[in-house]
């Protein structure tokens, strides 16, 4: 066996390699050359440029803008909507609204609430009871009946259809089954049979047995 043969594919698939991924690693190089030069003589100077110029130009101007002019600004309109909203809102609701409220629904738990928990106490709730007692009675009764009435009609079927059904089952269709099943259906069937065979047999001298 040669030893030799795997060495020299492996020389010449490196070569083959070599030529096309050589070209390729120096455009590459050379393009990332390119973008390393391109970025520090130019991109980042100019971006530098820009960041400083943005700093001065909007920056360092809305810093002065918010501490001098807005942050004054906030602060007055905050004071001020302090006195004129919050202040009255917070003395009607503590003066005015919850005294309101308060007298509201004392006015409605006595002439609504406490009306209606006493109708429900003394009067509904004892009715409601009641008549779900009733009900629950009437219901268990009625289920009873119902168990009875399904009992009965079930005695009625049996003994008017299914009794009679069953006698004629065993009494007449049960014998009347073997009878026809040993003299009728037997015969007929070894007479088939024997057909059968005589029609193979025919077939057979006639145009011989299967090939």
């Amino acid at each position: 066996m040669n030893t030799e043969n795997p060495g020299c594919l492996t020389g010449v698939a490196r070569a083959v390699a070599l030529v096309v991924v050589l070209p390729v690693r120096l455009v590459w190089d050379a393009l990332a050359w390119c973008l390393r030069q391109l970025w520090q003589w130019i991109l980042a100077p100019v971006c530098r440029g820009v960041a400083r110029l943005l700093h001065h130009l909007v920056v360092i101007p809305l810093r002065w803008l918010w501490e001098r002019v807005l942050a004054p600004i906030g602060r007055a309109l905050g004071r001020l909507l302090h006195y004129v909203l919050v202040v009255p809102l917070r003395w009607l609701w503590e003066w005015i609204l919850v005294p309101v409220g308060k007298a509201l629904w004392w006015v409605v738990d006595l002439l609504v609430v406490t009306p209606l928990r006493r109708l429900w106490r003394y009067v509904l709730g004892p009715v409601c009871r009641f008549v779900g007692a009733i009900l629950a009675w009437a219901w268990r009764i009625a289920g009873e009946v119902s168990r009875a009435v399904g009992r009965a009609i079930r005695w009625v079927l049996w003994n008017a259809v299914g009794r009679p059904l069953a006698w004629v089952y065993r009494v007449v269709l049960t014998p009347v089954g073997h009878w026809l099943r040993t003299w009728v259906w037997e015969p007929v069937a070894a007479v088939g049979r024997a057909v059968r065979a005589a029609a193979r047999e025919v077939r057979t001298a006639l145009f011989g047995g299967p090939r």
